[in-house]
């Protein structure tokens, strides 16, 4: 009968546009997936272009500041070292003093 025939063909006209929505979906939604890899490779390597620009502009700060801290460190050391030669002395006999060997 030329009714069943109609609807057979239907059928299969139905089923292939499915298929091919489907298909067409699942293309879609790769496309869609690579752009969004491709935007998050993006995003981290900007990330981490960030943190590594960050982490130079710190360790040369630090870097300065232990640099002008050694700095400081040496002229108080020498500070200690010129007042302690100028009251060698003075030092000595307080300590002698105060061991009861002030003679």
């Amino acid at each position: 009968m030329p009714v069943f025939g109609w609807v057979e063909d239907i059928e299969n006209i139905y089923e292939n546009l499915i298929e091919n929505a489907k298909k067409e979906s699942l293309e879609d939604i790769e496309r869609l997936k690579a752009s969004l890899e491709k935007d998050m490779e993006k995003k981290i390597h900007n990330n981490q272009e960030i943190i590594n620009s960050a982490l130079k502009t710190l360790s040369k700060d630090v870097n300065e500041k232990s640099l002008r801290f050694g700095e400081s460190i040496s002229k108080l050391c020498s500070k200690i070292e010129k007042n302690y030669y100028e009251n060698k002395e003075e030092l000595m006999n307080l300590i002698f003093e105060k061991l009861g060997f002030d003679f």
